[in-house]
């Protein structure tokens, strides 16, 4: 028992030496003392408070565009099953993250906006819609985050579902490209169709 307790007691020594402990809202929260460790996972990033700001502003310029050409907003889980994601990316679905198996059902994390959506359309049974949403999908992707490639990260999503008379969706979503161009005021550019 003795040896036991020495091991333990070293163990405990151990641990102590090799965090640090942060409080959170009056919480501790245990880190690890080696600032390397401490860090986003490759291909994820922090986003600073003056960093938010300029993403909302700008999701606020995207969403009241969206909103003038009539969508309505819409939210889906970030985990699908993955029989309805892995069915529809081809050479893409080894770039989707699978969730180690919780139990029933197999999942994984949303690759993009639009098949989610389209699950949502035919699971409601839903033949006409216009509907946007800005949210984090998940690649697993080799990141080359200097190239802007990162393996989570903001989508956004303008969809139109419905049988319209041919080219109109098209059109209806370069107009909404350029006017948030526009309104963004990036500098010139040029669509070409």
């Amino acid at each position: 028992i003795d040896d036991a307790v020495q091991k333990l007691l070293k163990l405990k020594l151990e641990q102590q030496n090799s965090v640090r402990t942060q409080q959170v809202d009056g919480d501790a929260v245990t880190l690890p003392k080696d600032d390397k460790a401490i860090k986003t996972p490759r291909g994820t990033q922090d986003y600073s408070p003056e960093q938010m700001a300029v993403r909302e502003n700008i999701f606020r310029i995207i969403v009241d565009c969206f909103k003038r050409h009539g969508a309505e907003t819409l939210d889906t889980p970030v985990m699908e099953l993955k029989s309805i994601l892995t069915e529809k990316y081809g050479e893409d679905s080894k770039l989707i993250y699978e969730l180690k198996d919780q139990g029933e059902e197999a999942l994984a994390l949303r690759y993009d906006l639009t098949v989610p959506f389209a699950r949502y359309l035919a699971q409601n049974k839903i033949s006409n819609m216009k509907r946007y949403h800005i949210a984090k999908v998940y690649r697993r992707d080799n990141p080359k985050m200097t190239r802007g490639r990162y393996r989570e990260f903001y989508q956004c999503d303008f969809d139109i579902a419905g049988v319209y008379d041919p080219m109109v969706p098209d059109a209806e979503c370069l107009k909404i490209v350029v006017e948030i161009l526009e309104k963004l005021a990036l500098g010139p550019f040029l669509v070409y169709v």
